[in-house]
């Protein structure tokens, strides 16, 4: 009988060593992966570019604590394991940042300098490092530019000025700060569009046409300025407004996958009565090969602004565009198609609080926008802001947190 019980005793052990064990691997498996690259200040990061040895470049500014006005222009550079290989924070003062870091040519990095002209009449500069962050000294200064670079790539970066008493145009202007292309908008082949692929022998933009009803549009434009090829979409949804490619990747194959987004008349309240996705296919030169709705059909009136493209497949956030609850509980859900825009599987991020060092203690803690999705050859990664709700303006303003977090995979 004792024999017995001595065995039933070393066997509920067992059991419950294997479920502790079990636990321990389940909350492991549950964990989300934070790393924390804000300030306590109000700062605004975003990702730019990966260096050759696998390294991510993210700028931005870092705020000063209880003054959201009062910024210095920071760049930080993180190795594939996420942690901090170097940081240059730019002595200027003001609300500085800078914008659209980019490998150059000749393995240095350009960024843009900006400060806000109510605090500093120089507007804009082009500022260079070396790739352990070093400054080498170069710059040139755009006094006229009034407005952020809307693409930044290694052979020019695209300036939108309004000079006085002037047409507005556009240009491009080289990392010596040389003016490669200028257009008044009229006749410019770029009008309206958000998305830049710098090729060998060219860039190809992605956005809409402009004017009433807008359709949307693919061009490939060479160096010299001149249009290769264009494509337009026609609406096809009935009712629809406005259509726009709203993001756009390189095929393996040479061609082009876009995210195509149609919407429909605005209601009393301002927003579109339905928003309508799908996945496009183009050729090398632009052709239409196929549109697939059939991931999104089963979803209506979401909202989606990215596709990425990561290990052969196609993954956006998606979110539901009326829903009003922008709390901690509620899961981020991504969608994972193949290079087909088939539906593969969705995964779900749930965070709490407590993953969020500087807001763990605050009520109300919210995220603003969705994820910007990262890939690294340390998985897939997204740099998301969070901010702390129904505090005074400038407590508010303080009570921000910039992360980046770990995706689940399909």
């Amino acid at each position: 009988m004792a024999i017995m019980k001595d065995k039933m005793t070393r066997l509920l052990k067992r059991t419950l060593l294997l479920c502790l064990c079990m636990a321990l691997l389940a909350g492991s498996a549950l964990a989300v992966e934070v790393v924390d690259i804000g300030t306590d200040g109000y700062d605004s990061l975003r990702y730019d570019c990966t260096l050759p040895d696998g390294r991510l470049i993210i700028s931005g500014k870092m705020g000063t604590v209880g003054n959201y006005a009062d910024a210095r222009a920071r760049m930080l550079c993180l190795n594939p394991d996420m942690t901090v290989s170097w940081e240059y924070i730019d002595p200027e003062e003001g609300c500085c940042r800078f914008w659209g870091a980019a490998v150059l040519e000749d393995g240095t990095i350009g960024a843009l300098h900006d400060n806000s002209p109510y605090q500093n009449p120089v507007g804009k500069k082009l500022k260079f490092f070396t790739q352990e962050g070093k400054p080498t000294g170069k710059e040139f200064v755009f006094p006229n530019a009034e407005f952020m670079p809307h693409g930044v790539q290694t052979s020019g970066l695209r300036l939108w000025r309004i000079p006085e008493n002037a047409e507005d145009y556009e240009e491009f202007i080289d990392w010596d700060g040389n003016v490669i292309l200028s257009y008044e908008n009229r006749q410019n082949p770029m009008n309206v569009v958000d998305i830049m692929i710098e090729e060998e022998d060219g860039r190809v933009f992605g956005g809409r046409e402009s004017g009433l009803r807008p359709c949307a549009r693919i061009a490939k434009v060479d160096y010299q300025g001149n249009l290769l090829w264009e494509t337009v979409l026609p609406l096809m949804l009935e009712g629809a407004e406005e259509g726009m490619l709203t993001d756009l990747v390189k095929a393996d194959d040479g061609g082009y996958l876009g995210l195509l987004q149609e919407t429909g008349p605005h209601d009393q309240n301002g927003y579109t009565e339905f928003c309508e996705y799908a996945v496009v296919k183009f050729s090398a030169n632009g052709r239409l090969l196929w549109k697939n709705s059939t991931a999104f059909d089963s979803r209506p009136d979401l909202w989606i602004s990215c596709l990425t493209k990561y290990n052969g497949m196609l993954v956006t956030e998606i979110e539901q565009r009326r829903s009003t609850d922008y709390s901690m509980n509620v899961p981020h859900v991504f969608l994972w198609m193949d290079e087909e825009g088939n539906e593969l599987g969705t995964t779900e991020l749930v965070m709490k609080k407590e993953d969020l060092p500087r807001l763990a203690d605050q009520k109300n803690v919210r995220q603003i926008g969705s994820f910007d999705l990262i890939v690294t050859k340390n998985g897939l990664w997204g740099l998301g802001l969070f901010e702390a709700e129904n505090r005074n303006y400038m407590k508010e303003m303080d009570s921000m947190e910039e992360v980046l977090v770990k995706i689940p995979e399909l």
